[in-house]
């Protein structure tokens, strides 16, 4: 297992799609971190990294030498009246988690997000999920709040927490 100083994040490339869709792919099927399951394809992947992109969102891969461990999208609403708004998701391979890498990715994109026009990022996470509703809060996100026993998976019940960030709440 490589060191911190290994890990590149940088901005999603074209290039990167079958290996995000890989990544996606394992975190989902742990299932206990994506609302999905299973992941999305190579094809998908790609048309969700030209969407988010072209729509002025930030898509950023975090890197160790040339595998992608995880990543971090913002993507910009579509809906006249919610376009100031954009909708975060992110994930690390299992073995990449708890060495800081999801506060590096955070760090670089909603700075970006902010910077390409939006006012608000939104997100919705498990309540199980301690350490991500922890690195939220750390990143100034707010509860606004929370969807009781919205997931059912396995015989097992969990909470969805509702957080937001706004431009001008935003610890720089």
């Amino acid at each position: 297992m490589s060191g911190m100083t290994d890990i590149v994040i940088r901005l999603t490339d074209e290039n990167d799609a079958s290996q995000v869709s890989v990544c996606v792919d394992s975190v989902a099927r742990e299932r206990l971190f994506l609302a999905d399951t299973k992941g999305f394809s190579v094809e998908e992947t790609l048309e969700f990294i030209r969407f988010v992109r072209n729509a002025g969102g930030a898509h950023l891969v975090a890197v160790n030498r040339d595998s992608v461990v995880g990543w971090c999208d913002i993507t910009p609403y579509s809906f006249e009246g919610l376009t100031h708004c954009g909708r975060l998701g992110m994930g690390l391979l299992s073995e990449y988690r708890g060495r800081g890498i999801g506060k590096k990715l955070l760090a670089e994109a909603l700075p970006l997000a902010f910077r390409n026009g939006l006012e608000r990022i939104e997100l919705e996470v498990f309540a199980s999920n301690i350490v991500a509703v922890r690195l939220y809060r750390y990143f100034g996100f707010l509860e606004e709040g929370r969807k009781r026993k919205a997931r059912k998976l396995d015989g097992t019940y969990d909470d969805v927490i509702l957080f937001g960030l706004l431009d001008e709440e935003w610890l720089r």
